[in-house]
């Protein structure tokens, strides 16, 4: 059996009649599948298995799907409910796409909390932009945002920027493409960036997205979806 690991669970599905398969992300270990067996009929007073909750786990077994062994909640779940809860879900996601099982992502695990604590709190913009950009940067996916990637050019505030997938950050001194992206959009990636004006935010937005995206594939993210209903739904209320 493995020593106690912190853990918060990402996923569940039903596993046979009466388990769950569950994946987390521990902190020593990295992304973890476990059968917990006879999950979905818990006994009295068992700890609840579900995500945004802080967990204590053992396993035991070999191969790809060990057997939890025991969970002890650490702290109670955070209090995500609405547009919250849906970003998430979004980190839960990212995870799930992005780290291979067995892998450890010390600072992405850290990130992780500080990003649910930070959605719990009020966040938005910045607990999303701070996590994406450190779990690029332990995947040793970043581009480097400080400089153009052809001439070496500091990014500055003032600049405009255009994004290539093979390159990362072009400025307009080396490009007569399109540059969407201002470079306060850029700079605030890596600052409090929920000050920022609504279309600086976008941009950031977009421009992580341009990032993500040859890593996430072509199917879509469930949680961008779900998201995107729940906006639809509030313009239409």
């Amino acid at each position: 059996m493995t020593e106690a690991q912190n853990a918060y669970i990402l996923h569940r599905r039903p596993y046979g009649e009466t388990s769950l398969l569950v994946e987390l992300f521990t902190e020593d270990v990295g992304r973890v599948g476990l059968v917990a067996r006879g999950a979905r009929r818990p006994r009295k007073g068992a700890t609840p298995l579900e995500p945004f909750r802080p967990l204590q786990v053992t396993w035991s077994g070999r191969g790809e799907l060990p057997n939890l062994r025991g969970s002890e909640p650490l702290s109670s779940p955070l209090a995500l409910r609405g547009e919250a809860l849906y970003l998430a879900f979004y980190l839960n996601e990212l995870l799930l796409r992005l780290c291979p099982r067995f892998d450890p992502y010390p600072l992405a695990y850290g990130a992780y909390q500080e990003a649910l604590a930070g959605l719990a709190s009020g966040g938005r913009d910045q607990p999303l932009r701070a996590f994406e950009a450190g779990l690029l940067e332990e995947l040793g996916l970043a581009p480097d945002w400080q400089q153009c990637a052809r001439c070496g050019r500091a990014v500055t505030a003032s600049g405009a920027y255009a994004w290539e997938p093979e390159l990362g950050l072009i400025c307009g001194h080396c490009t007569t493409a399109k540059r969407p992206y201002s470079g306060q959009a850029v700079l605030g990636l890596q600052a409090e960036a929920d000050h920022l004006g609504p279309e600086i935010r976008r941009q950031a937005r977009d421009l992580m997205r341009a990032a993500l995206a040859p890593y996430l594939g072509s199917r879509p993210l469930e949680s961008r979806e779900l998201l995107r209903a729940l906006h639809h739904r509030g313009s239409r209320g």
